[in-house]
């Protein structure tokens, strides 16, 4: 069987392996197609019309629910504090790359 995929996910799938958390990218695949099973026979948590994407506020209240965050905090309305902020650049190796050789 060949499986095209996405730019994205094809990387998603050997960074995978390339990370050591599987064998084989056939591992990866196997392991999301069980998970969508496992997903598709649980119940909905939440009523929720087909198609229909959950807001922020609704998925921070899920999330709060099932105990992942403590709080759901006030959005951000002032962004004074945010408007001369400048990305700096970074030198050296990423560091994803620094704890894949590490664990080698």
């Amino acid at each position: 069987m060949t499986i095209h995929l996405p730019e994205h996910l094809e990387r998603y799938v050997h960074d995978q392996v390339v990370a050591g958390r599987f064998a084989s990218e056939g591992e990866v695949i196997l392991e999301a197609l069980e998970k969508h099973r496992l997903a598709q026979q649980q119940p909905p948590t939440a009523p929720a019309s087909h198609g229909e994407v959950p807001t922020s506020l609704e998925m921070q209240r899920r999330l709060l629910e099932a105990g992942l965050i403590t709080e759901i905090k006030p959005p951000i309305t002032d962004l004074t504090p945010y408007q001369n902020r400048r990305a700096i650049p970074v030198r050296g190796e990423p560091l994803s790359e620094a704890i894949i050789r590490e664990r080698r």
